[in-house]
């Protein structure tokens, strides 16, 4: 796996490197499909936020993304709660895998309370451009007459099934993923439900409602 270190207003030290690469080690043996890993020491240099002023942002590359961060006021220690973090993630991506197929029911049989779902769509409210976005990814949308705009990201992404959906959902840390599923071939997205459960809405287009809005 590729190291990558950089430090944003801030100079890396040689033994700060070495520690990064000694702890790196854990990570390989628990993702060894991994390919690259991109580490960020940032300085904080706005004096307000003195107490996490040094963050580290760790970002596994390979069949998908694993994301973790932490801030602190030492670096190291920093490092210590990124680190904790991004195994964190890995350990429960390796016991979900584990069990999936121990007679646990899958995301089709699991209910969806409507106001559960309504809460968690609402938690995405905005988007943004990336690192290394292609040009034109994405684009900002005002909405007539108020001063609101949306900002909108468009990201090219192979089908995959539900199970994998959640997995990328789980090592990028968010609590919700979008995907084309695999086997029905509709939008959908995943999302984490109360009681470490986890919830899928699919969009399916009504063409009788377009029909009746056109007549």
């Amino acid at each position: 796996m590729d190291i990558a270190i950089v430090g944003r207003h801030t100079k890396v030290s040689e033994d700060m490197r070495q520690k990064i690469f000694e702890k790196m080690e854990k990570v390989e043996a628990l993702a060894p499909r991994a390919t690259r890993a991109d580490i960020h020491v940032v300085h904080e240099r706005n004096p307000r936020h003195a107490n996490d002023r040094e963050r580290v942002e760790i970002t596994v590359r390979g069949r998908g993304l694993v994301r973790a961060e932490c801030a602190a006021e030492d670096r190291y220690v920093a490092l210590d709660g990124a680190m904790q973090k991004l195994l964190e993630q890995l350990r429960k991506l390796h016991e979900r895998k584990a069990h999936r197929h121990q007679g646990k029911p899958g995301l089709h049989t699991v209910p969806v309370e409507p106001d559960e779902a309504a809460a968690d769509e609402e938690r995405a409210t905005s988007a943004e451009a990336w690192e290394g976005a292609p040009e034109g990814s994405h684009r900002e949308i005002p909405i007539d007459g108020t001063p609101i705009v949306i900002r909108s990201k468009v990201h090219a992404a192979a089908p995959m099934s539900i199970a994998d959906a959640v997995d990328q959902m789980e090592l990028v840390g968010h609590d919700f993923f979008l995907f084309h599923d695999l086997e029905t071939g509709l939008a959908s997205a995943v999302y984490r439900r109360r009681g470490w459960t986890y919830g899928v809405i699919h969009l399916e287009q009504d063409e009788d409602a377009q029909a009746r809005e056109t007549a």
